[in-house]
């Protein structure tokens, strides 16, 4: 028993001699290492938000904000909003959004409607630099439809990109198709780009053809309608030639708040390198 007691003692020994000639920061990185530092993320949600009047015919935009943050999202693609509309109770929807998800908005018309204006809103939790607004071909006599562009300023390791909202036309494809090339001739050549909106056109579609010359489809792993009865026409795309990496895509199962449900997209920027300190 003494000799297996010594034999512990000498072991101890040892193990203190090692620890103290060689401590344990010098054979691993500190917070900042490769192993500790996770990649850069962005969280992209697009919804159709109808105004805020829900499938229950209610009128509540709370829940829409309430959808909105249980996504927990970087950047909010969000269509169909009204800012000072009668039948929404004259609120500025945009701004109100802004107010209840504590996100920077930014707005861009589409069209004037009953004294007040309606188009689409982007939201973001980074500084938003600058906007953009493309009028989109249309429907003789048809609603006016727009690209509305929003360059964001991430302070988390990605770059600056731009997202583009849209809402198609819905009604005749060969407008849809020529909005989607309008698209690719305005923005084709920017990086990084996300277009994320109501394409009102479902992925296999030539509409979607179209803009598959430049972009990718980040939520191609969603199989579940966006909208009950046309199927998945709500999307979230990135630039094919740019570094962006899906991580996840899913659609957020909320059937009330809006007839459109969102889609939500993680993307990961491949270009960042993770280098241990030095």
């Amino acid at each position: 028993m003494r000799y297996k007691a010594k034999k512990r003692v000498v072991l101890l020994m040892l193990v203190a001699l090692f620890v103290s000639l060689f401590p344990l920061s010098a054979m691993a990185y500190d917070g900042e290492s490769e192993a500790a530092v996770s990649e850069p993320t962005l969280r992209v949600l697009s919804y159709n938000i109808h105004h805020g009047a829900g499938t229950d015919g209610k009128l509540n935009l709370g829940r829409i904000a309430d959808v909105i943050k249980s996504a927990n999202p970087d950047v909010v693609a969000v269509q169909e909003v009204d800012v000072k509309v009668p039948r929404s109770g004259k609120v500025d929807q945009a701004a109100e959004l802004g107010r209840l998800t504590g996100m920077h908005v930014v707005f861009g018309k589409a069209i004037e409607l009953s004294g007040g204006a309606y188009g689409l809103a982007v939201l973001s939790n980074y500084p938003i630099k600058s906007t953009g607004k493309i009028m989109l071909p249309n429907i003789r006599g048809g609603e006016q439809r727009i690209l509305f562009s929003a360059k964001i300023e991430p302070d988390n390791g990605l770059p600056e990109f731009t997202i583009v909202n849209t809402h198609f036309e819905y009604i005749q494809e060969s407008i849809q198709i020529a909005q989607a090339n309008t698209f690719i001739e305005q923005y084709g050549n920017t990086t990084p780009i996300i277009l994320a909106g109501d394409l009102n056109a479902t992925p296999e579609s030539q509409t979607l053809d179209v803009l598959k010359q430049k972009l990718a489809d980040s939520t191609s792993g969603i199989t579940e309608g966006t909208i009950l009865e046309h199927g998945k026409i709500d999307y979230v795309l990135h630039g094919s030639n740019d570094s962006w990496r899906v991580i996840d895509a899913q659609v957020i199962m909320n059937d009330i708040a809006s007839d459109h449900r969102p889609v939500l997209t993680i993307l990961g920027w491949e270009e960042q390198k993770l280098r241990p300190r030095r």
